[in-house]
């Protein structure tokens, strides 16, 4: 699977009148707004042509009783229709402007998407498969609009974690799209990180050149090497837990696939430390299950360009670049 940005710009503005008591606790208030943006990242399946997703509103949630839609559409149709894999890197599609929400903290971000057959689909090796989510919805989490600057957010999406076939490529059952591996980060915070790494690495050691090489993220550093793995999910229905995880076994945030060309990238990140590890095996990945096949390559110091390990403090402000060189 590999490691694409996507970019999809939600200018949002909209006053939440409380249905019950007066706000507290920092929670959305009516009282000040701010103009805030939000936008959409990703990175897909290795082989799909296309994953259309047709967003049709926007949930605000201030708490159990208050929250606020913002429906979407294209003017022809009450949603708007994205194919993820056409917005890459920093692209950017605008789908609501010119609009203002209160400062404050905000429970949740719920995206709905359209339940008209047809419109969600992921089109792999030629032949296309229904999308679903779970009751319609993506439900994203907590986030905080203030009044500093104009509040711009990127939403997000791992693909690698968050679509997953169910079924198998035999037997397609169609595709489901879920919140693990979405997240929300804030533009005027977020970092990015890329590199290079030597084609001769792919063929070094167990790789044999013609797997998908990989680079998996992990938040912190002087973490314990004997204990990084690959991407699971052990709150998927699916999730077996066969083969076990070892005990305190320490699970990427992001993973990008190497491009031929050797080079890779993560957007729209937190600041802060990260590990950066490569793989070379990394199309073992169901990113469910754990897979102990999936042998990603540690080294007991940061000497990176010989050990295909690096620790790494990303800031804002400053493009974090981790080449893995022999």
């Amino acid at each position: 699977m590999c490691a694409i940005r996507l970019a999809i710009y939600f200018f949002l503005s909209l006053l939440i009148v409380s249905c019950g008591g007066g706000g507290s606790g920092g929670s959305a208030s009516s009282q000040n707004s701010a103009s805030v943006s939000f936008s959409v990242s990703d990175a897909p399946v290795d082989s799909a042509q296309e994953v259309m997703i047709a967003f049709e509103q926007i949930e605000l949630v201030v708490d159990d009783d208050n929250s606020a839609i913002i429906d979407v559409n294209d003017g022809q149709n009450d949603y708007v229709q994205v194919n993820l894999l056409d917005y890459q890197g920093t692209d950017a599609l605008l789908i609501v402007s010119d609009e203002s929400i209160p400062v404050g903290r905000y429970e949740n971000l719920i995206l709905h998407i359209s339940d008209e057959s047809g419109v969600n689909y992921v089109l792999n090796n030629n032949a296309q498969h229904e999308l679903k989510q779970p009751s319609n919805k993506l439900k994203l989490g907590e986030f905080e609009v203030t009044t500093e600057a104009v509040q711009s957010f990127t939403i997000e999406f791992d693909l690698r974690m968050s679509l997953v076939l169910r079924g198998n490529q035999g037997n397609n059952n169609g595709y489901i799209l879920k919140p693990h591996g979405v997240s929300i980060v804030g533009n005027d915070e977020a970092v990015s990180l890329s590199g290079t790494v030597e084609t001769n690495l792919f063929d070094e050691g167990t790789c044999d050149g013609d797997d998908t090489s990989m680079v998996y993220l992990y938040e912190g550093s002087g973490l314990d090497s004997t204990l990084l793995i690959d991407l699971v999910d052990t709150d998927d229905e699916e999730f077996s837990g066969d083969p076990v995880i070892p005990d305190g076994s320490i699970e990427p945030v992001a993973s990008a696939e190497v491009g031929e060309s050797g080079t890779y990238q993560f957007g729209y990140l937190t600041a802060g430390e990260y590990t950066v590890a490569f793989a070379c095996d990394g199309e073992e990945d169901d990113s469910i299950e754990y897979d102990p096949e999936i042998i990603i390559p540690m080294a007991p110091t940061v000497d990176y360009p010989d050990d295909k390990y690096a620790e790494v403090t990303l800031v804002q402000g400053v493009e974090g670049v981790v080449n893995f060189l022999n």
